[in-house]
């Protein structure tokens, strides 16, 4: 299904660029010549990438994907590689954002129980913020404008948020939550519950792709009315400075709600409540015991 919504998106803005008078596909960019010695091969007809319409949008996807993937490596070591008490240069700017990642997942997940979910939930910000900042450099595409690229991140984080749930929960505790508080509506649950699942990453994948397209599109239809000497697309490129930080909060922020749907029980409490109530029980059992 998304395959086909990919198809009808991006084949459609393909061919208004040849309608408009444009070549076919997609704009150049820095890997439009690798792309065309792989289209042809063994390798490119896998994949596809000697669609003439999508080819090349879904081998730049790859390619800007692994160079944000690098250069989130490249920054975090050397905000790491020398580790001061007082932080300076990249690793203060890394500590300000780790520490704005952590209040909003403290947010909706609190306590220490929420610190365990940072990790993932910040490498998807960042990750997310820097494929859609590269579609701002000229010759330089954003990933997250297929949804290809868009799907893999939603698919990972439902995938994730499954894994979540049965660790802070447990495997009967996670398939009583499918299948509800009554028996015998328990298999229409199980199915309502189901769709529900499998239609999160699908909302998530839609909303960023449909997002971040519709932006990249509107940037080169400007470049290419500037004949590319005349820099008409400036203003746009402001507002995608902006749409790229927004899109990739809004993307975290609801996976945080995600997984908070799963792991934080009624009265704000998760997994360590649980916990807390077994150490009480203990000491209280400890005191009775030993007046």
């Amino acid at each position: 299904m998304l395959f086909l919504l990919q198809e009808h998106g991006e084949g459609a803005a393909a061919a208004g660029h040849e309608g408009g008078g444009h070549h076919e596909g997609a704009p150049h960019s820095i890997f439009t010549a690798i792309w065309e010695h792989v289209k042809d091969t063994s390798l490119g007809k896998l994949y596809r990438f000697d669609d003439p319409e999508l080819g090349q949008f879904w081998f730049d996807a790859i390619g800007f994907s692994i160079i944000a993937a690098v250069l989130l490596i490249v920054f975090a070591s050397m905000a790491t590689k020398s580790y001061n008490g007082v932080p300076r240069g990249i690793q203060n700017l890394f500590e300000w954002i780790v520490s704005l990642l952590r209040g909003l997942v403290q947010g909706f997940i609190p306590g220490k129980q929420g610190d365990q979910y940072v990790p993932y939930l910040g490498s998807l910000f960042l990750y997310i913020f820097t494929m859609n900042m590269l579609g701002v450099i000229p010759a330089f595409r954003s990933p997250t404008m297929t949804l290809s690229t868009t799907a893999a991140l939603g698919i990972t984080t439902f995938f994730m948020v499954q894994q979540f749930a049965i660790r802070a929960t447990g495997v009967v505790a996670y398939v009583k939550h499918f299948m509800g508080e009554v028996l015998w509506l328990a298999p229409l649950m199980l199915v309502v519950e189901v769709i529900g699942e499998l239609a999160k990453p699908l909302s998530l994948s839609l909303r960023l792709y449909g997002n971040i397209f519709g932006e990249d599109k509107v940037g080169e239809e400007l470049m290419a009315l500037g004949g590319g000497w005349v820099p008409v697309q400036a203003p746009m490129l402001f507002l995608a400075i902006f749409t790229s930080f927004l899109q990739a909060f809004i993307f975290t922020t609801l996976s945080t709600i995600y997984i908070a749907s799963k792991v934080v029980h009624e009265g704000g409490h998760g997994d360590e409540h649980g916990h807390g109530d077994e150490h009480a029980h203990d000491e209280k059992h400890a005191h009775g015991a030993h007046p």
